[in-house]
């Protein structure tokens, strides 16, 4: 587990079970080109969590 996993946000169930499908937090991030050590990444992945979360 990356040491920046441990910088995941509180999630509800659903945002939590899209998380570990990417494998981590960190791999969430990445995945869409973000930064978990940045303030402004990391408010923009919990937009797209809570955007994919809705349509779950």
């Amino acid at each position: 587990m990356p040491s920046t996993d441990c910088l995941q946000p509180s999630l509800t169930p659903e945002e939590r079970s899209i998380v570990k499908g990417y494998g981590g937090w960190t791999a969430f991030m990445q995945s869409f080109l973000l930064k978990p050590s940045e303030n402004d990444d990391v408010e923009e992945a919990k937009a797209i969590l809570k955007g994919l979360a809705v349509g779950e």
